[in-house]
């Protein structure tokens, strides 16, 4: 992305499509200059209060009859001068009011860059716009109150902390280094090791807790897997309430792998039914069952729980190969057979069902984390580099032990330092804006 703070940019603000009301932002030195211009106003004339008139072309020909108010720099999402435009919805129409403010100087812009604006300009901080970013695509109640949480700054706060506390342990221990003819001993300060811990411990609790935030935002999938007639069709309709698989007693009903998606306590799943396996003593000729057989264990590779459905009757499946993400379940539990310790469901009668589901969410990781007031890291760059400060004061702490020289220490705690300003945006590079920013609408 590259862009001038020099250049005034606009774009629609609305979401594409006919609709009631659309909005055309301006962001930039000219941005009054310019939506004023397009209603015949001086500059001066547009502020904070709600103008109405109609917007012209260059050519003077009516547009469009618009709302429009102006703030101005630094009292702005942005940080600087913008104006807003709020005329009639519509694609036809927004892009006519769009090219009349193009054609007097302001230029289109790109993915994201007024939130990168507000971030250029100490408006919002890396980690409130990625939380941005959420509220907008967020797909359910926990996901939309997990990003507000962020977007309200409790995430950075803490981070800050942490980043604070360490540029002081490590301002002490430089002081050690510039002043030796003090004859401090470093190792008698113990109190130095178990903060350097509680700050591991304090990024360690953010690292670990990706899961979750990963989990609430981006949702889970869960692989119903098994041999064919064990009763997975039945058992994704119950879970998700209606009859979105077929069921048979026919061997093989399913032939390819069918997903839905449905909301578990707060947090978007999608359940996905695949083909039924079959054994060494019941093989099939049926190339297109062979092909879903294969499909949905390409499916069943990429699931965040893998949930193995057993009826008692078949060959029993432990799922040991899918390890920590695995739920083994006994189906039909109104009829007779041996659960095997295994949780035991119904799609008749419902048995079962609410434990699965809760099962589920704890395998991901979630279930036990529903009205914490801890802030959670919901992206792999936010995880990375909460990581990276747990091991740097791993690392620290191991050197007090070792009582290793203090410029090691030093060492260690000054990379903690620089993780924790990376996780909050303040050293970072172009790339890492660029990418982050790229996945944002044009008009935000």
């Amino acid at each position: 992305m590259i862009t001038s703070d020099a250049d005034t940019i606009a774009a629609i603000a609305t979401a594409a499509g006919a609709g009631g009301v659309g909005i055309i932002r301006l962001s930039g030195p000219r941005a009054i200059e310019i939506a004023a211009a397009t209603l015949g106003l001086a500059p001066m004339a547009l502020d904070r209060t709600v103008r109405l008139g109609w917007l012209r072309d260059l050519e003077g020909t009516l547009v469009d009859q618009v709302l429009a108010f102006a703030m101005r720099a630094p009292a702005s999402f942005t940080g600087e001068d913008v104006a807003e435009l709020q005329g009639h919805g519509g694609t036809h129409n927004l892009g006519k009011l769009l090219a009349c403010v193009v054609e007097r100087g302001a230029r289109v812009a790109e993915p994201g860059e007024f939130t990168r604006r507000a971030v250029a300009n100490g408006k919002l901080d890396l980690l409130r716009a990625e939380a941005l970013l959420e509220v907008i695509h967020a797909g359910s109640e926990r996901a939309w109150r997990l990003a507000q949480a962020n977007l309200s700054g409790r995430l950075g706060l803490e981070i800050a902390a942490i980043e604070r506390s360490a540029l002081a342990l490590l301002a002490e221990v430089e002081g050690w280094i510039d002043f030796p003819e003090q004859d401090l001993d470093p190792s008698s300060d113990a109190w130095i090791t178990t903060e350097i811990e509680s700050l591991r411990a304090g990024c360690a609790r953010l690292a670990e807790g990706f899961r979750h935030g990963r989990a609430v935002h981006k949702g889970l999938t869960v692989a119903l897997v098994g041999p064919v007639n064990v009763g997975k069709s039945s058992l994704l309709n119950a879970l998700v309430g209606s009859e979105r698989a077929l069921v048979a007693a026919q061997p093989g009903t399913t032939r390819d792998w069918l997903e839905v998606t449905d909301v578990w306590d707060g947090v978007t799943v999608t359940v996905v039914d695949t083909a039924g396996t079959r054994g060494e003593g019941d093989p099939t000729d049926d190339a297109l069952e062979q092909r879903g057989i294969a499909l949905g264990a390409a499916r069943v590779s990429s699931a965040d729980v893998v949930v193995v459905v057993n009826d008692g009757a078949a060959a029993w499946d432990d799922g040991a190969r899918f390890a920590e993400r695995v739920l083994v379940v006994k189906s039909k539990g109104d009829l007779a057979g041996d659960p095997r310790g295994a949780l035991v469901t119904s799609a008749t009668t419902g048995q079962g069902l609410a434990e699965l589901k809760g099962r589920v969410l704890a395998i991901a990781g979630v279930a036990d984390r529903e009205g914490s007031e801890q802030p959670f890291v919901t992206t792999a760059r936010q995880q990375a580099l909460a990581a990276a400060a747990r091991d740097a004061f791993a690392a620290a702490t191991a050197a007090r032990v070792e009582r290793c020289p203090p410029e090691v220490v030093a060492i260690e705690l000054r990379t903690a330092a620089q993780a924790l300003a990376q996780l909050r945006g303040v050293e970072v590079g172009d790339r890492v804006l660029d990418e982050l920013f790229a996945r944002f609408c044009i008009g935000k």
